[in-house]
């Protein structure tokens, strides 16, 4: 590359940071739209890690330490928490900025190189799920990261470097084993995706220098937590994997696989992979459509495990069909066409992407309240927040006729009582503040409280105590109830599910519970270990 391209390519990715930063900072934080229970669940986290807890080692999660690492280190030096997610979102840009670049001078034409790099600096800072919906959203940010990284990683491991040599190599293995580094403690299923084509592509170049230096910076980067967390933090992680793994409270987020790669939404996109590995095979790159066709199952099971599904990896396919030519020839009209039309499926993704910043920037103060106690820069619209709606689930009342295939859902009868199937559809903030104002009123503040439900925020509006050891995010079984003083029983839930699973699992163990308080909205109850356990 020549000339002004690689000052002009890394210019265009630094102002995309800027511009998304700036628009961040003047509105003064978030004005969020959706997801608040995502919110709930990344404040949380953020809390927990600002007052020194280490995830899998003081709290469960399958999210790895780089999830919210960037966000807890900003909001411990202060920062409100909208500000520290702004602030997060511009380091991690600027952390990839290098790895865009470098794809793009080793391996892409000066237009693919720009829409590539404009493409990962989007997933870096949008303020969005990462699907075509139009919305402010904190959910899920770590799949957005996820998705950067894996095409750095995928754009490097399939495409062939346009020169050679130990630069070249010492320069693919660095990218390489920083990226896969890092995959490994934002969420394994990008790592398991992407580390077999890294290796495979190495090996099928025959590219030892590349192999060892990414060796070596992955397991540079893994030291270096080992020294700071301690050994323990990786068979934490890995029982916290497969916690999740082998627990059927959430077996897939989403739509099942199936539908992922072949419903009526996706069999295009499916179809498009297909004809690239086809084309180009054919077309005399045998190895690099060897190498798309090796990456296919991985980013399938990743968009499988994203709540949304939404096939974010449609873009990489565009950018590599695109960039399979040889230098001096005429684009391959097949792969043209295929490259294309994964863009044009992947644009309503990017757009809500790239429009996100500006959204949040023109959005409307006026009827706007604070998520959370304190000035935390993240607001909401009066009418999501704080208008509590919710939806009754109940089995048919009739007795069952023959033909009747699922008469509906059972109730949950807990001590002998039967407990609403209530869920919470909206006002979820103002549900948890006011529970927690009136446990608060009424003594149980500072208690740790074990929640039934698939979260257990609570204790960030001040109505009981923080549980050492306890999930955020509930994916199975009691985790950190030794230490709870109590049960906090919601008579609606965000999950009716996770709440019969936590009581059954509470009646099953045998704990001695005292009940303290009920009311329409929810039961508090004394908890204590079983009496052959306290002895």
């Amino acid at each position: 590359m020549k000339g002004r391209f690689p000052a002009g390519l890394a210019g265009l990715m630094a102002t995309i940071l800027a511009l998304a930063t700036a628009l961040g900072l003047a509105k003064g934080g978030l004005h969020v739209s959706n997801h608040e229970g995502d919110l709930l669940h990344l404040a949380d986290i953020v809390r927990r890690e600002v007052d020194g807890e280490w995830p899998h080692l003081d709290f469960v999660t399958p999210l790895g330490v780089l999830a919210y690492a960037p966000i807890a280190a900003l909001a411990a030096l202060g920062l409100p928490l909208g500000l520290a997610v702004i602030w997060a979102q511009a380091l991690v840009g600027a952390v990839l900025l290098p790895g865009a670049l470098w794809v793009g001078l080793s391996r892409l034409d000066r237009g693919w190189a720009c829409l590539f790099g404009a493409g990962v600096m989007g997933l870096a800072v949008a303020l969005a799920s990462g699907g075509p919906e139009p919305w402010i959203s904190l959910s899920m940010h770590y799949n957005r990261w996820g998705w950067a990284i894996a095409f750095i990683v995928l754009a490097i491991a399939i495409l062939p470097p346009r020169r050679s040599g130990p630069g070249q190599q010492l320069a693919d293995g660095l990218a390489l084993g920083l990226g896969l580094a890092a995959l490994a403690l934002i969420k394994a299923t990008y790592l398991l995706a992407c580390a077999p084509v890294a290796v495979l592509a190495l090996a099928l170049r025959r590219d030892g220098r590349a192999l060892a230096t990414a060796l070596a910076a992955a397991l540079a980067i893994w030291g270096g937590l080992t020294l700071v967390a301690g050994p323990g933090l990786w068979p934490a992680y890995l029982t916290d994997l497969l916690e999740v793994a082998r627990n059927d409270m959430r077996p897939f987020p989403s739509d099942p696989f199936l539908t992922v790669i072949g419903g009526t939404r996706t069999l295009a996109g499916t179809l498009l992979y297909l004809a690239a590995v086809i084309l180009a095979r054919r077309g005399g790159w045998r190895q690099e459509g060897l190498l798309l066709l090796a990456a296919g199952p991985g980013l399938a099971y990743v968009t499988y495990q994203n709540h949304g599904n939404a096939p974010v990896w449609l873009f990489l396919l565009g950018i590599l069909a695109l960039a399979l030519r040889r230098p001096g020839t005429p684009q391959p009209s097949g792969l043209m066409a295929v490259g294309w039309s994964a863009l044009l499926l992947a644009a309503p993704i990017f757009l809500a992407l790239f429009e996100s910043p500006i959204r949040n920037f023109s959005a409307a103060e006026g009827e706007a309240v604070a998520l959370l106690p304190g000035d935390q820069g993240l607001w909401m619209p009066a009418a999501r927040a704080l208008r509590v709606e919710t939806r009754i689930e109940r089995p048919l009342d009739l007795d069952p006729p023959d033909w009747l295939v699922d008469p509906g859902p059972e109730p949950t009868v807990f001590r002998g009582t039967e407990l609403e199937g209530c869920v919470v559809t909206n006002g979820l903030v103002a549900w948890y503040r006011a529970i927690s104002e009136d446990l608060a009123a009424t003594g149980f503040a500072g208690h740790p409280a074990f929640v039934a439900d698939v979260l257990s925020a609570y204790w960030l509006f001040g109505g009981v105590g923080r549980l050492d050891g306890g999930a955020p995010w509930y994916y199975g079984g009691l985790p950190g109830i030794e230490g709870a003083e109590l049960l906090l029983v919601p008579q609606c839930v965000g999950n009716i599910d996770a709440r019969r699973g936590i009581l059954a699992a509470v009646e099953a163990g045998g704990y001695e519970l005292t009940e303290l308080r009920r009311t329409r909205d929810y039961i508090v109850l004394g908890i204590a270990p079983p009496a052959a356990s306290a002895r």
